[in-house]
């Protein structure tokens, strides 16, 4: 990376203000972008405006520097700060856009690491060995807290310090490559599910090392209780809980979620297709700018460890404490998928919880009155959803 000269012109700067404004407002300019960017931003714009509207106003824009041909720029909001990188065309249209926030610390607990991954262990204040939970997120790039972006639900964190409160130790993380366990070359073409089960393994012996800390309960939420499950197989610990976690194998949830958004017909079929070809185990080098979000080639080797998963098969073959949670306002993750991982384990703890969105949170059923929830971190958890954890801990725990 070239260090940043002090330079008050760059010509980059006005395009990146103007594109901030856009997002912020959910109609980028995909006129200013190269078509394939174009496609790619349309498609994220809804969840991007959501990000960048909770960080309020632009207070500051300061160029950092070149990274491979793109500048750098540290953008200071009235509630975080984010890092992006913009790179031009020849022609002057926008080519290469990304960004990503700046992690900051903690307002509780302890930060730790292990293997080259960052976590916060949080503890109760005058508990001796009290039984402690490592919390694993869910899809993409997610930090400790449940976030993808510079804000989001937090639900993570919400449920580490509420289970803090209640005598409940807890470790959560920044998955693999994102937040602070950026790790220097890590591509995503070499990433598989294994990857994220080694990771939570290794946090486990981390665990076992603390003296302070008693028996160890996984709890994962999403993709992560497919971790937790796969993690269980390998190392022992006290029970594991399953927050809105797939049942069905990927292939067929990717299926429904994407005819549920009313996708078009063509781009559907298209999407079918890769899927399929995916479940043979097979890459899809050309995908549709449309879609290239979901399916572009370096997520590819990703996509087919998990397809590969059957997460009822899985559970099924555990033998210890199961507590499964599910959530009737969740749009990702249906009752189907409870029913299922219940049927493996009819002996497992169900808490079932009308209201409750996929994030953890009371929202309306319907998609537009759940927005909020999934970008505004002072949208508390469903009642009575960390009560019930804590319970369940506990008895693992004994």
């Amino acid at each position: 990376m070239v260090l940043a000269q002090n330079d008050a012109s760059r010509p980059t700067e006005a395009p990146l203000r103007k594109i901030i404004a856009d997002l912020q407002q959910g109609a980028p300019d995909t006129g200013s972008m190269v078509p394939e960017l174009g496609a790619a931003v349309q498609v994220q714009a809804a969840a991007i405006a959501g990000s960048l509207k909770s960080l309020g106003k632009l207070q500051q824009m300061e160029f950092a520097g070149v990274d491979h041909g793109s500048d750098v720029y540290i953008v200071t909001f009235e509630h975080g700060a984010t890092r992006w990188l913009l790179r031009m065309s020849p022609d002057g249209r926008i080519a290469g856009l990304f960004f990503k926030p700046l992690p900051v610390a903690e307002a509780r607990g302890d930060d730790v690491a292990t293997s080259g991954l960052s976590g916060t262990l949080l503890k109760p204040d005058k508990s001796e060995r009290p039984p402690v939970v490592l919390l694993i997120g869910g899809s993409g790039p997610t930090d400790r807290n449940g976030n993808q972006g510079p804000t989001g639900p937090a639900e993570l964190r919400q449920l580490a310090e509420q289970l803090a409160d209640r005598g409940i130790a807890s470790l959560r993380y920044d998955k693999r490559g994102a937040g602070r366990s950026a790790a220097p070359g890590l591509q995503e073409k070499d990433l598989a599910l294994k990857s994220f089960v080694d990771d939570a393994i290794a946090w486990l012996g981390w665990l076992r090392q603390r003296s302070d800390l008693g028996p160890a309960i996984m709890i994962g939420h999403s993709e992560g209780g497919l971790i937790a499950m796969l993690a269980a197989r390998r190392e022992t610990v006290a029970g594991i809980v399953l927050l809105a976690t797939p049942g069905r194998r990927l292939g067929d949830i990717i299926r429904d979620q994407l005819q549920g958004i009313g996708m078009d017909a063509a781009l559907q079929s298209e999407a079918s297709t890769i899927i399929a070809a995916l479940e043979r185990g097979e890459t899809v080098p050309s995908v549709s700018p449309a879609l290239h979000a979901l399916f572009r080639p370096s997520v590819q080797p990703f996509m087919i460890s998990e397809l590969a998963v059957d997460p009822a098969k899985e559970l099924g073959a555990l033998a210890l404490p199961v507590m499964i949670v599910s959530g009737g306002h969740d749009l990702q993750i249906l009752a189907a998928d409870a029913a299922l991982l219940a049927a493996a384990r009819p002996d497992a703890e169900r808490l079932d919880m009308p209201d409750m969105n996929h994030v953890l949170k009371t929202t309306p059923a319907d998609r537009a009155g759940q927005q909020d929830a999934y970008s505004n971190p002072n949208v508390p958890l469903a009642a009575g959803l960390s009560d019930a954890i804590a319970s369940f801990v506990r008895r693992a725990a004994h």
